[in-house]
């Protein structure tokens, strides 16, 4: 098994105003783990986070990034570590900036892109690991858009943050009526 999930982060946008904008709200209980249902954080940087499972969690699709975003920046980030998935994009002012993904389906040495890109995507992409150049702290197509995810929010899901995890999650619920299991296309 491994961790599906999606989270978005916010900068310079108050925690309600975001929680408004993405049709969420606040329960007043803490999440003791990050991995369950939706829930929300601040982080150390100023930007507010809020964390969903599964991966294709609507709170990262281009509709929520398009209205959470207006006025500020955010990041959306996905994961599905069962099949190698991680993507990462940045929005601002309701527009997609730029999108990297990995997709092991598609080749261990998959990286899809779009946009304006960050210079650190040249450098990280020149520095991946390859059978010849495999060192101990090497990282891979993979680790990409989980690396430009943390450069600039701060926030890495699978590392230990102790101004974050010291920290419980809040709880969310979601305001929107969700499709009956059989009506998938909604």
């Amino acid at each position: 098994m491994g961790i599906s999930l999606a989270w978005i982060a916010v900068e310079t946008l108050d925690a309600d105003g975001a929680l408004e904008r993405l049709s969420l709200a606040r329960t007043g209980q803490d999440s003791e783990f990050l991995f369950e249902g939706v829930s929300c954080h601040a982080l150390p940087r100023g930007w507010f986070m809020v964390a969903a499972i599964p991966c294709d969690h609507r709170i990262g699709n281009a509709q929520s990034m398009a209205a959470v975003s207006q006025g500020c920046r955010a990041v959306a980030f996905a994961v599905e570590e069962h099949v190698n998935f991680a993507s990462a994009e940045l929005w601002q002012d309701g527009s997609c900036i730029w999108h990297v993904e990995h997709e092991a389906d598609q080749g261990s040495e998959h990286i899809a892109h779009s946009g304006r890109l960050p210079l650190r995507f040249a450098e990280l992409l020149a520095g991946v690991a390859t059978e010849d150049n495999e060192a101990r702290d090497a990282y891979f197509h993979m680790d990409i858009p989980i690396i430009l995810a943390k450069e600039i929010t701060g926030y890495r899901y699978d590392e230990i943050n102790p101004e974050v995890d010291n920290t419980p999650f809040e709880r969310l619920i979601d305001l929107l009526p969700k499709a009956p299991w059989w009506k998938f296309w909604r």
